[in-house]
């Protein structure tokens, strides 16, 4: 792994978190999971976009020269043999006293990490469950991508536990929201359809290529609000992530999905992602 820390790159291996940072003590920060690709990351702009949009929402300054890191650490880091790589960014509030209260003057901690990844391949079949819990897409945070993941964290280990790879929640409502960190599609007569943003969904970058790329390739796309019952009616399911990048869903639970295996339309979603990537990613 490459690191860096406030713009410096350090190991990984000596200590370099203060213990009063709201990250560490209150999850009180925010990250961007982003995929490389000969030194250039995937839709850098809409990952830091939405990052900035949280820290927003959380009152956390943003360096005006953070892009321009991200950047150059990527290229050091192709340089550095990754060609492809895994990329976290994570912006913290900051060291701060005890306590729930903001500093006034928050000095945020960013820290950036690229951890090497074999080439894209094709992509495994996954398995859910679903999750036993719900989204509260009323919550403050909901559509952020705060540090506070232990709900995913619990809700993968029991779908693991169960014997699948991932776990599918519901809103409080009871309609679909997302996996633990992908997004949703589901073929619903001849229609893409992923859940609303309403659904406490996080607006994933992947989500919005593929609502991008559908379109062109003659695929009509729709985000509404999906039962959950409609699931094991889905001719097609898959999940979206930047690291997953697009990964059919052939079964919940005990339902199979459709043939059982990644269908057409999935497929032509994956060589058209690919494609894309090359071409925004090329040396």
């Amino acid at each position: 792994m490459i690191f860096w820390l406030n713009g410096v790159e350090r190991s990984v291996d000596e200590p370099q978190l203060s213990p009063l940072d709201r990250g560490f003590t209150l999850a009180d920060g925010l990250f961007e999971t982003m995929r490389a690709s000969n030194g250039v990351i995937f839709r850098l702009d809409a990952h830091l976009d939405r990052l900035c949009t949280g820290a927003r929402v959380l009152g956390i300054p943003i360096p005006p020269t953070l892009r321009d890191h991200v950047a150059s650490s990527a290229r050091a880091a192709f340089a550095a043999g990754y060609v492809h790589a895994s990329v976290r960014l994570t912006v913290t509030r900051g060291p701060a006293p005890p306590g729930l209260a903001p500093p006034p003057h928050p000095a945020p901690t960013i820290a950036l990490a690229f951890s090497p990844l074999s080439p894209p391949e094709t992509p495994r079949p996954i398995v859910a469950a679903m999750a036993s819990t719900r989204r509260n897409e009323y919550a403050l945070t909901a559509g952020i991508k705060t540090l506070s993941y232990t709900e995913s964290v619990l809700a993968l280990a029991q779908a693991k536990a169960a014997g699948a790879d991932d776990a599918i929640f519901l809103d409080t409502a009871g309609h679909v929201s997302e996996a633990t960190a992908s997004n949703l599609f589901a073929l619903i007569d001849d229609t893409l359809v992923t859940p609303a943003l309403s659904c406490g969904v996080l607006p994933g970058i992947t989500r919005a290529v593929v609502l991008e790329l559908a379109p062109t390739l003659g695929i009509d796309t729709s985000e509404r609000e999906l039962d959950e019952p409609e699931l094991a009616l889905a001719t097609e399911l898959f999940l979206t992530s930047s690291i997953r990048e697009i990964a059919p869903l052939v079964r919940i639970e005990t339902t199979a999905i459709g043939s059982g295996r990644c269908g057409p339309i999935t497929q032509k979603l994956i060589d058209a992602y690919a494609a894309l990537v090359r071409d925004e990613c090329k040396p």
